[in-house]
């Protein structure tokens, strides 16, 4: 299995070649004030990376709430009262999805993180739902 990333201004595409084949998906992009990117912990710090591991952002971190399946919500601290907030599926190599927001303190952007992770927690239950139901029809 070889892994590969093609970056186009602001959005990746991650390859897998594997016996023959080719799969591709979005990796890490950055879109208005959307990010997605993936996270990787070390020495206790998280930061973000892209698909194929660069590091895209390593500032300031708060784990602002973690929940029982292993995800959390994430704030990284910027200047200027600048926040990136999101939600990520656990802290090592999974998937964040969250935005940029600005002119906020600290309370607000944790209270944006916990509501982005409560909406994307809801889409990947109801993707989760919508994959067991088309496996048994």
């Amino acid at each position: 299995m070889k892994t590969s990333c093609i970056r186009s201004g602001q959005v990746e595409v991650g390859i897998i070649s594997h016996e023959g084949n080719q799969f591709a998906a979005i990796g890490a992009s950055v879109v208005g004030r959307s990010f997605t990117a993936y996270t990787k912990s070390t020495r206790g710090k998280i930061h973000l990376t892209s698909w194929c591991g660069k590091t895209i952002l390593a500032c300031r971190s708060e784990v602002v709430q973690r929940f029982s399946d292993g995800s959390m919500a994430l704030l990284f601290r910027l200047t200027a009262n600048r926040f990136i907030v999101g939600y990520a599926l656990a802290d090592d190599g999974m998937l964040f999805r969250g935005e940029l927001i600005r002119h906020r303190d600290e309370d607000d952007a944790r209270y944006h993180a916990d509501q982005l992770s409560d909406h994307f927690a809801q889409l990947d239950a109801d993707d989760e739902e919508a994959f067991a139901i088309s496996e048994d029809g």
